[in-house]
Formats: C-alpha cells, structure tokens, sequence
C-alpha cells in the first residue's frame, strides 16, 4: 500500500471514530437530525476504509452502497447490509427528519456494531502512523 493509500485509510478510519462520537453528543443534546448524518457519516467513513485496504477508492454513493453489498456478501454478514441501509436512512433523516431520538438510538446501535466489525477488519499496520518519513 502506497504512503498516500495508507494516510486516506487512517483519515477514512479517524473520521469515522470522531463522527460516531459526535453523533452520540448530537443525540444527547437532541439535535437528532445532526446525529443521524454523523452517524451515516461514521458508517459511510468505514466502509471507505475497508475499501482502501484492497486499494479500491469509492468515489460516489452508489458506489459506496455497492461496494457494501458486496463485502456483506464476502463476509457472509447480513447484519453488516442491514446495518448499512439503517445508516442510509438516517442519512436520509437529516433531510426529512422522519425518526425519533429513540429509533436514532436504537440505530446508532446497530451503526456501532457494524463500524467496529469494519474498523476490526482493517490490518493494525496500515493504522499506526508512518514513522519513517522523521
């Protein structure tokens, strides 16, 4: 994996930690709208990762929800495709505000689980910092 590949993994992976948890203080504070997009941020930022450690970029959201559905797939994960449409309709909540902070929370659950499943998959090499360039 290239230098540049490697610093976009661990932007991708860092993101997707910072956005989660951002979207948990969105929640507490009840700006339900603002957590649900992080959260499809968190999950979206996940996959992107995973991507990278295959040297694959994905540059739409099409491509996003296809390269998901085939990883589910590799996995042999359902709960992976599931928890990647919940995500996608809390993107979709950001704009039309249709869920409850309690149906948010019930999906920020599933979200966690499936973006620590993706994080765990993702090498510890290509998350430590690049030291050879000091």
């Amino acid at each position: 994996m290239t230098s540049d590949a490697k610093r976009k993994l661990q932007g991708f992976a860092g993101r997707s930690r910072h956005y989660f948890e951002n979207a948990l203080s969105f929640l507490r504070d009840g700006e339900i709208e603002k957590s649900s997009e992080l959260l499809w941020g968190s999950m979206a930022e996940a996959v992107k990762a995973v991507a990278m450690v295959k040297e694959r970029e994905i540059r739409s959201h099409g491509e996003l929800r296809r390269y998901a559905v085939e990883l589910a797939k590799e996995l042999n994960d359902e709960m992976l495709y599931d928890a990647f449409m919940h995500a996608n309709s809390l993107h979709s909540n950001f704009y039309e505000s249709h869920l409850t902070a309690q149906e948010v929370e019930i999906l920020a659950d599933r979200v966690r689980g499936a973006v620590r499943k993706l994080l765990d998959l993702i090498p510890a090499e290509f998350l430590q910092e690049d030291t050879d360039n000091y």
